[in-house]
């Protein structure tokens, strides 16, 4: 006995082989092989949550660069500031 369903079905149409058509099949539906693109069957697992200190890590260093585009743009700002006063040229 499979453990796959089996079903029975007529075949009313065909591209392949026009003899096929009024014959009765049995078909099988299998599991996937695992090939590419294929999950083998398994539901998809769930998502992993990252451990504290990473999330807590992962914060500081947005906050970091942010505050470096920050003080960057204030530099640029107080350069082009400087230039327009003193009539220098880029």
């Amino acid at each position: 006995m499979s453990k796959y369903k089996i079903a029975k079905y007529k075949i009313t149409d065909t591209d392949i082989d026009k003899k096929l058509i009024g014959k009765q099949v049995t078909v099988e539906k299998v599991k996937a092989n695992g090939g590419p693109g294929s999950d083998g069957g398994r539901k998809p697992s769930k998502q992993r949550k990252a451990p504290a200190w990473f999330i807590e890590f992962r914060d500081e260093q947005r906050e970091f660069n942010k505050q470096q585009l920050e003080f960057n743009k204030s530099i640029r700002e107080d350069l082009n500031r400087v230039i327009k006063l003193n009539n220098l040229k880029h």
